[in-house]
């Protein structure tokens, strides 16, 4: 894969300048041991989310309200948190964490459609430095879970494709999605609408009270257990 030569800081610099009126840079350049920190402000459901760095490489945290960036990019669903994770073996890795603090059927619907706009913008992000993902992990961190089974059980519950709007008219096809829906979020392996493969998403519960919680990017030799 080819590279661009030159500090990170600088490929960006030389890349991505800001545009006029904006307030500074739209990204930050992490390096262990500080951490990424992702965030839902509103009040009724703070969350605050800790993204711990590996030792060895340099993330890239993203604010990528500002869609008027991207043109050719129209959809205005964006996840909380948006990091691209550069290994010291040059593996690059796009990591989606939304907040949120209840998942309902609904909000998972809503979550999948964030997480897909994303990364629509994220492999943009990395086209553009000369970078290509070499693998994407999606999160989702949440005070309340009112979707797994235990949480919601209806054996009704049973399939338009994760991530994307239903064609189907309502029946026995719709509720069958809900429930692939239902299983995804409990197996942790989800599709996104336009993108092939499956995912591997992780579930961060955050403190009830505070909203706080850690999302930690495991180093290559401890993924084996996750993956799906």
């Amino acid at each position: 894969m080819a590279r661009h030569t030159g500090s990170l800081e600088q490929r960006l610099a030389a890349v991505i300048a800001p545009a006029q009126g904006d307030r500074g840079p739209f990204y930050e350049v992490l390096r262990p041991p500080s951490h990424a920190t992702v965030k839902e402000t509103k009040k009724d459901g703070y969350a605050e989310v800790a993204c711990i760095v590996p030792e060895g490489h340099i993330c890239i945290q993203w604010r990528l309200e500002e869609t008027g960036r991207f043109l050719f990019l129209r959809g205005d669903k964006n996840a909380d948190g948006a990091l691209l994770l550069l290994g010291p073996d040059g593996q690059v890795e796009a990591h989606i964490i939304e907040c949120k603090r209840k998942v309902t059927q609904g909000k998972w619907e809503d979550i999948l459609q964030q997480m897909r706009w994303t990364l629509y913008k994220l492999l943009a992000l990395a086209g553009v430095l000369g970078l290509s993902s070499d693998e994407v992990y999606l999160g989702t961190a949440y005070r309340f879970d009112e979707l797994s089974e235990e949480s919601s059980p209806n054996p009704a519950l049973g399939k338009p494709t994760l991530g994307g709007a239903s064609e189907q008219t309502p029946g026995e096809d719709e509720l069958s999605e809900s429930r692939l829906r239902q299983l995804a979020w409990e197996t942790d392996v989800v599709h996104l609408a336009g993108f092939d493969g499956a995912f591997h998403h992780v579930k961060v519960q955050l403190d009830e009270d505070s909203g706080h919680g850690v999302y930690r990017i495991l180093a290559p030799r401890s993924r084996s257990a996750r993956e799906p």
